[in-house]
């Protein structure tokens, strides 16, 4: 059995992990066709930071909402900005930069609810969504993280936000979205110097005298030190570089382009 597949709902394509489609938590992460914006956005942008229209990503939402079966104003995002910062979301912060970039929560990479019908969504384009779901205490987690938050161990602080509020770390399920990945990640030395010494000969490798980090890779060892079974854990294997065709890339497109979105829900 695969554990990713892309689904088709409404002319919406999307990718979703088995080990959450069987905890039944409603999940999705974006890939670029079926929207309105234009090009270099074309076509299913979800961020409104970008210098696409409002109108078209918020139809774009909108698209996504009905493909998925939420509510739109459901929505609570972050303005994300390479910290480690969670925010553990209640009924009365949902809905925040649902509507506009201003209104989500500020310098926030990390989200985190217990509530029923909250929708969480994080963006991204190289980076990864890192999605967490505990069946039995009832919680979902999304963060983002590029290199820095990577360094930072956005994925161990996230599991220790889920901790405190009520899961067991045995029985949190977690993936890794498509990202840019070994295969194309060229770094410079200001980044490797910032990767625990312990951990570079797992996540870096040269080629033809460049350095090439393994994003995703050094994540999963994290969340796996963190207490995560490898079980439970899912690693997309897409490259989002690779396959700028049907993913944002932000290396391939030189830097002005969408931005993917994960999705989570509990369903009442």
């Amino acid at each position: 059995m695969l554990s990713e597949e892309i689904r088709e709902t409404g002319g919406i394509r999307y990718l979703v992990f088995n080990n959450l489609t069987e905890s039944g938590v409603l999940h999705g992460f974006t890939l670029r066709s079926g929207g309105v914006s234009p090009q270099p956005f074309d076509t299913l942008n979800m961020g409104l930071h970008v210098g696409d229209p409002p109108a078209a990503v918020l139809e774009n939402r909108r698209r996504l909402a009905a493909a998925l079966g939420y509510k739109n104003e459901m929505v609570t995002t972050a303005q994300q900005v390479h910290t480690t910062n969670v925010v553990r979301v209640t009924p009365k912060l949902s809905g925040r930069g649902s509507l506009s970039y201003e209104d989500a929560f500020p310098r926030t990479d990390g989200l985190l609810c217990t509530e029923p019908n909250i929708v969480l969504m994080s963006h991204c384009a190289d980076c990864t969504l890192l999605f967490f779901y505990d069946p039995k205490a009832r919680c979902i987690g999304l963060a983002h993280a590029g290199w820095r938050g990577a360094v930072a161990g956005m994925g161990p602080v996230m599991v220790e936000a889920m901790e405190e509020a009520g899961c067991r770390r045995e029985n949190i399920r977690a993936a890794l979205s498509p990202c840019i990945r070994p295969c194309c990640y060229r770094v410079g030395d200001n980044v490797a110097e910032e990767i625990e010494p312990g951990m570079r000969p797992h996540v870096l490798t040269k080629r033809e005298g460049e350095l090439y980090f393994d994003l995703p890779g050094l994540q999963a060892r994290q969340l796996v030190g963190a207490g995560i079974s490898e079980h439970n854990l899912i690693q997309s294997e897409y490259c989002t570089n690779c396959n700028s065709n049907i993913f944002f890339s932000y290396r391939a497109s030189g830097g002005k382009t969408g931005r993917m979105a994960g999705v989570m829900s509990i369903v009442e």
